[in-house]
């Protein structure tokens, strides 16, 4: 009799659908977030978890990104800056320099709605340090929720 009916290794069957998943959560988070902002935390929210669970760092980080931004849209900006801030380290780990810059923008925006003027203009001092800042400035298509600062 085999008394191992139940692996807890993840099949390669499993591993595809978690990743179909993941690909479909980021998916409606990214296109939610272009059309209602603060709608977009629930699709991020389940892309952070199928994310974590998968291992899959860079879907970890956009899904921190997209919360994060939500968080901000929806005027908590604390809460922003602790999701943007952890995307921002897992953007660094995976050295993905657009991301580490779009985390950057979002949080000197955070910043700026608390009302330290310091704390925003070097954050974003920090963003435009990047070396092809002008470049994803242009892709960011989050930012039109934020023109103003």
């Amino acid at each position: 009799m085999n008394t191992l009916s139940h692996s807890s290794t993840p099949t390669h069957s499993s591993s595809e659908t978690l990743k179909s998943r993941l690909e479909a959560s980021l998916s409606q988070a990214w296109q939610t977030l272009g059309r209602d902002p603060e709608a977009a935390a629930a699709p991020a929210r389940e892309s952070e978890h199928l994310a974590r669970q998968m291992g899959n760092n860079h879907g970890w980080a956009q899904s921190l990104f997209i919360w994060g931004v939500s968080a901000l849209y929806a005027g908590q900006a604390h809460d922003a800056i602790t999701l943007l801030g952890r995307a921002l380290a897992v953007y660094r780990f995976v050295g993905d320099e657009e991301g580490q810059w779009n985390c950057l923008s979002a949080i000197a925006k955070a910043w700026h709605y608390m009302g330290d003027t310091e704390e925003a203009l070097a954050t974003q001092a920090a963003a435009a340090s990047l070396p092809h800042h002008e470049l994803f400035a242009t892709g960011a298509t989050w930012l039109e929720w934020f023109r103003e600062f």
